[in-house]
């Protein structure tokens, strides 16, 4: 599991590094700058020509350094210098102290129209540091748009500039790269969209600034899982072990000539690893799922008999409601008999959460047992905010909506936000836009109950299971291409990701 900060906590914990531990903010910019050029220096080629942009502040001052460092490694580098020197941070001051006394390049101009900036096989970004958070504008817009302009391969320092480190978000204009070289750890806008599309490929360095640096004054509650989780919370099963010691997982899914979504989750559920699953559908689909999924159970209805519905939500472990089951009266009935009295672990899902938009008070069943997992439309019926606002602010709405009715929210979108009601969130990086299939959805609900029938607390499955739904979409991807990717693969894959993550130590 990996720690992700906000602006204000790295802050925070540059603060603490310098005036607690006493190591001097100089001696860090030269850490972070020093990170830098080895990340250049395994990607660009010394017969490259490199133009650093660098802002008034000290992600300047790492900019400025970052240069020395790679003319002393032999890189043909120029600094391009933005806004008035009279008011920059002292840091940056004393960087170009030294550079100049080292004679650096410094591009000279009065504003960014530069004739020649084609000529620049490299550009490095430190205009803006993790500290933005209102729009750009003025000259530094018109940098970050001239930067944009070239062919140029693009490194950015810490964060792109002009992307929200808290949201993603682009403040008005934002530079686009290929590479983010960040510190210690990475941040919320490396990881939530469109800060991730910005990013590229982000590169966490070691500059010496670790959790000591917390003091008990820093909390992060922000995290992403890795391939390690797999292999702390899926370890190999007892040789004594048998199918019911891995759940009997109950399955409320499907609808007359709707069987593929109640397919999906029963067989990703049983893919993970869930000892009996037990599919509740209609009698029309009795045929094809025993004939497609003849590991599942299956169980049928034609009305709404609360008996039967009772017998079986007794046998189960857990419970998953909504893929495919239709908002007609009878599925109706049935959902919110389900939530109301289920005490057990219950996945809420798809139609499901249309069902209930309308009386939202159902999830007042006091069981803290709930996971939720809606899509952005089905957040946006839910809460009735639009698409655009839910994805300007993913984390936000997710967040009130679990502090409200006290459920797990797994909000799906580009990059999953996964708010718990204790206050902390999971962010996921994993998956790729193949995965925007029919179906993937359902797979997703499938791992989730299969995690949680393998013993994983409800709070840990909801984020792993999101992360493991990707990297199983990244298989699929790579063994195909992003236009082709189905649901299916997406499951196929599952073995290939459990295999790696309980088998290997890379």
């Amino acid at each position: 599991m990996q720690t992700v900060l906000t602006a204000e906590e790295m802050k925070k914990c540059d603060h603490n590094t310098i005036n607690h531990f006493g190591i001097n903010s100089a001696v860090l910019m030269e850490r972070a700058s020093l990170a830098v050029a080895e990340t250049v220096s395994e990607n660009v080629n010394k017969k490259e020509r490199i133009l650093v942009f660098c802002g008034p502040g000290n992600n300047g001052g790492d900019g400025v350094c970052t240069a020395r460092i790679l003319q002393n490694y032999g890189y043909n580098i120029s600094i391009l210098l933005f806004g008035n020197e009279d008011k920059f941070s002292t840091d940056l001051k004393k960087q170009l102290e030294i550079s100049r006394k080292y004679g650096i390049n410094e591009v000279n101009v009065s504003d960014v129209s530069i004739p020649d900036i084609d000529d620049f096989d490299v550009l490095i970004d430190a205009i803006f540091g993790i500290g933005l958070s209102r729009d750009v504008s003025g000259i530094f817009a018109d940098a970050i748009e001239l930067f944009n302009r070239t062919e140029a391969k693009k490194i950015a320092i810490d964060i792109p500039s002009g992307i929200n480190t808290d949201t993603g978000s682009v403040l008005s204009v934002a530079c686009r790269v290929d590479i983010t070289v960040t510190f210690n750890f990475r941040k919320v806008g490396h990881i939530l969209y469109p800060g991730k599309e910005y990013s590229g490929n982000v590169i966490v360095k070691d500059i010496g600034i670790n959790s000591n640096s917390f003091l008990g004054s820093i909390s992060p509650n922000h995290y992403c899982y890795d391939k390690n989780d797999s292999r702390r919370y899926l370890s190999d099963r007892k040789n004594d072990s048998n199918k019911g010691d891995f759940g009997k997982v109950l399955i409320i899914a499907g609808s007359n000539g709707m069987s593929g979504a109640a397919y999906f989750s029963a067989k990703a559920a049983l893919r993970m690893g869930a000892g009996l699953v037990k599919i509740y559908t209609t009698e029309d689909n009795r045929s094809i799922l025993q004939t497609k999924l003849p590991e599942a159970i299956i169980a049928t209805y034609d009305s709404f008999d609360k008996d039967s519905l009772e017998k079986e939500l007794d046998w189960s472990t857990e419970c998953v409601i909504g893929p495919g089951i239709g908002t007609d009266n009878t599925a109706e009935r049935i959902t919110k008999t389900v939530i109301k009295n289920y005490s057990k672990p219950l996945i809420i899902d798809a139609d499901a959460l249309n069902i209930i938009k309308n009386d939202i008070s159902v999830l007042d069943n006091n069981y803290d047992n709930i996971i939720i997992t809606p899509h952005l439309g089905e957040m946006s019926r839910l809460t009735g905010m639009s698409i655009e606002d839910i994805k300007n602010d993913m984390e936000g709405c997710c967040t009130h909506f679990t502090d409200k009715y006290n459920v797990i929210t797994v909000l799906k979108s580009a990059s999953t936000v996964t708010a718990i009601p204790d206050g902390s969130v999971c962010l996921n990086d994993s998956g790729n836009n193949g995965m925007s299939t029919g179906g993937s959805g359902d797979v997703l609900t499938g791992i989730i109950a299969g995690l949680i029938a393998n013993n994983i607390p409800l709070r840990i499955a909801s984020g792993l299971s999101v992360y493991i739904h990707g990297l199983a979409g990244d298989m699929a991807t790579l063994n195909s291409s992003e236009h082709y990717v189905i649901a299916s693969d997406i499951i196929d894959m599952l073995k290939l990701v459990l295999r790696e993550g309980l088998y290997t130590d890379e």
